[in-house]
């Protein structure tokens, strides 16, 4: 297991696994390829999650895992791995919109909140605004004392 920021060859792989999990992926681009961690087994990439930082808030984005790959621990270690570089990068908070994954987020620290209750910052973010479904629920988790 090897988990690293992506690089812009890795952007076919991305795509591919958001496609699969029938995530959005319209906004991915050569730039935006750059904020997302994957996790490589031999030179596949079998996982990936995506994080954007607005200020003090992050957030978390498009984790998946290819179906040989789950069971050994790659969600968890490409949350945390998410979670850590977003307060590296000075965020206190991050949210994340799942229609799928609630049950696994809670079990790592996540609680549910209103959409409404979201800071503007992640208001506007494409994921919340256009390309996420009013359906999929919003959780969030301080990443640090206060947050």
């Amino acid at each position: 297991m090897n988990i690293q920021p992506a690089q812009h060859a890795d952007l076919p792989a991305v795509r591919a696994l958001l496609d699969m999990e029938r995530l959005p992926a319209s906004d991915l681009d050569q730039r935006a390829i750059e904020r997302f961690l994957v996790w490589r087994e031999d030179s596949r990439v079998d996982g990936i999650v995506g994080l954007e930082l607005y200020g003090e808030v992050a957030l978390l984005r498009s984790l998946v895992i290819e179906p040989q790959a789950r069971g050994r621990g790659a969600g968890v270690a490409l949350t945390r791995a998410a979670e850590s570089r977003a307060a590296q990068m000075g965020a206190n908070t991050i949210y994340l919109l799942t229609t799928s994954a609630e049950r696994f987020f809670r079990a790592r620290g996540y609680r549910n909140i209103d959409r409404g209750d979201a800071p503007k910052s992640i208001q506007g973010t494409t994921q919340f605004s256009a390309l996420c479904p009013s359906t999929a629920v919003l959780m969030t988790k301080p990443l640090r004392q206060g947050g």
